[in-house]
C-alpha cells in the first residue's frame, strides 16, 4: 500500500511525533511505500530528518493549531488551507491517509482536508481528554468546536488505549467509528544491553553502588517535572545511594535548575537535556520514575520496559491501563513503599522481566504495525 502519514506539526520531540517515526519505520520494513507529510516549520526539521531514513518526506506550508492565539477557533474559518492541503495530498495518490493528532482540538483543519481529499483515512488521537479536563481557557467552546469537527469525520479514529477510546466514543455519541491500537516500540537485542549499560554508567560517573532513577520527557507542565523532583528528594532521604537524572528539555528548564540549586541537591539530581538516542540512558538506569498528570500510552514507559528497566507509575495511570499491575510496574504514590521496593533487587528483576514480556507480546512495534495494517485494510475496503 502507499500510505501517507500526516503530522499536525506540533513539534519533533513529543511522544505523538516519535510515534510517527516508529510507525513509519515499521510500515516500511513490512514493504509498504511510506510518504510522510510534515509542516515546513523549523521545529519539525528534526522529525523530518529522522523519517527521511525510510520514507519520502514532503514538507508542506501549514500553521499548527497552537501557533494561533485563538487555538481551535481559528480552524473554523481557514477553509482555504484545508482545500489547498487536500490538493497536495490528492496529488500524491495515496491508498490511505493516516492523520496523527496530539489531542481533540489539534489539527481540525487537517481533519477537514482529509474529508475534501476523499481518500480512505485513519486518524490517531493520543490524548482524548476534553478541554474541560485539561483546564484550558474557554473549555466549553473549544470542546464544542472539536466535537463538531470530529463527528463529521468519515474514517476510523484510533485511540492508543481502551479507556481513552471509550471516553472518545462517549464524547462523539457513537457517531464515528473508533478503534484501540496500543502504541508499540522496538525491542533492543539482549546481546548489546550489558555492554551499553556499563559504558553509559561510566560516562555518567556512577559508582557500582549508585542506584540511578530516571525521568524521561519534555520539561513541561503535563509531565509534572516538579513532582519528580519532590519525589526524588523524599526517596533520597530514605535511600541515600540514589541518584536522579531527567532526560529531556523544555520550557521549565530554568525553573528546574533553580529548584535543584535551592534544595542543595546538585550532586544528587541532574538534567541530561534532550537526547536523540535514549536507549543507553535507559540501560544505565535502575528505575524509571514516570509522574505525568495525564497520558495516552506513554512511549517513555514502553521504551523503558523494552530495555529491561523497571518503571514506577501513578496508580491513576495504572487504573486506565489494565495491563499494568503489580507484576509489571511499581507504584510511586507512597515514596516509603517505593524506596523499600527499590532495595529489593529480586523484586526489581521480576517486575522488569514481566514488563519486558508484556512489551514483547502486546506492545511491540510489530504488534502496533500489524494492527494499523488491519485498520488500513478496513477503511480501504469500505
Amino acid at each position: 500500500m502507499r500510505i501517507l502519514l500526516v503530522s499536525s506539526g506540533s513539534g519533533s520531540r513529543g511522544g505523538g511525533e516519535i510515534f510517527l517515526d516508529y510507525l513509519g519505520h515499521g510500515l516500511a520494513d513490512r514493504g509498504h511505500e511510506v510518504l510522510i507529510w510534515i509542516p515546513a516549520h523549523p521545529r519539525m526539521d528534526e522529525l523530518a530528518g529522522r523519517c527521511a531514513r525510510f520514507a519520502r518526506v514532503i514538507r508542506g506550508e501549514y500553521r499548527n493549531t497552537y501557533d494561533y492565539w485563538s487555538r481551535s477557533l481559528s480552524t473554523c474559518w481557514n477553509w482555504g488551507v484545508s482545500r489547498r492541503v487536500a490538493r497536495e495530498w490528492g496529488a500524491l495518490a495515496p491508498d490511505v491517509i493516516h492523520l496523527n493528532k496530539q489531542n481533540l482540538e489539534d489539527g481540525l483543519d487537517l481533519l477537514r482536508a482529509v474529508r475534501h481529499c476523499g481518500v480512505p483515512s485513519v486518524c490517531t488521537i493520543h490524548l482524548t481528554q476534553t478541554a474541560r479536563y485539561l483546564r484550558v481557557k474557554a473549555p466549553r467552546l473549544r470542546d464544542w468546536i472539536s466535537r463538531s469537527a470530529l463527528v463529521r469525520y468519515c474514517g476510523v479514529i484510533v485511540a492508543v488505549q481502551e479507556a481513552r477510546r471509550k471516553e472518545l466514543n462517549d464524547l462523539l455519541g457513537g457517531r464515528v467509528r473508533t478503534r484501540t491500537v496500543f502504541n508499540g516500540v522496538p525491542i533492543a537485542s539482549d546481546s548489546a544491553l550489558g555492554h551499553l549499560r556499563k559504558a553509559k554508567r561510566a560516562e555518567l560517573g556512577l559508582r557500582d553502588g549508585d542506584f540511578l532513577v530516571l525521568g524521561l520527557g519534555r520539561l513541561v507542565e503535563q509531565k509534572r517535572p516538579f513532582r519528580f523532583l519532590e519525589t526524588a528528594r523524599e526517596l533520597h532521604r530514605q535511600f541515600s545511594d540514589t541518584r536522579f537524572l531527567w532526560v529531556g528539555d523544555g520550557e521549565l528548564s530554568a525553573q528546574w535548575a533553580k529548584w535543584v540549586r535551592h534544595q542543595g541537591l546538585d550532586s544528587v539530581i541532574s538534567c541530561g537535556g534532550w537526547q536523540t538516542d535514549t536507549l543507553p540512558f535507559l540501560l544505565a538506569g535502575d528505575l524509571l520514575l514516570h509522574v505525568a498528570e495525564y497520558e495516552g500510552l506513554p512511549l517513555a514507559i514502553l521504551e523503558a520496559m523494552a530495555a529491561g528497566l523497571p518503571c514506577a507509575i501513578t496508580r491513576s495511570l495504572a487504573a486506565e491501563l489494565s495491563m499494568f499491575d503489580d507484576e509489571t510496574v511499581l507504584f510511586l504514590d507512597d515514596p516509603s513503599s517505593l524506596a523499600e521496593s527499590m532495595r529489593d533487587r529480586s523484586r526489581l528483576r521480576r517486575v522488569a522481566a514481566g514488563a519486558r514480556r508484556l512489551v514483547q507480546t502486546r506492545l511491540s512495534l510489530r504488534s502496533m504495525t500489524e494492527s494499523y495494517e488491519q485498520v488500513y485494510r478496513e477503511v480501504a475496503g469500505a
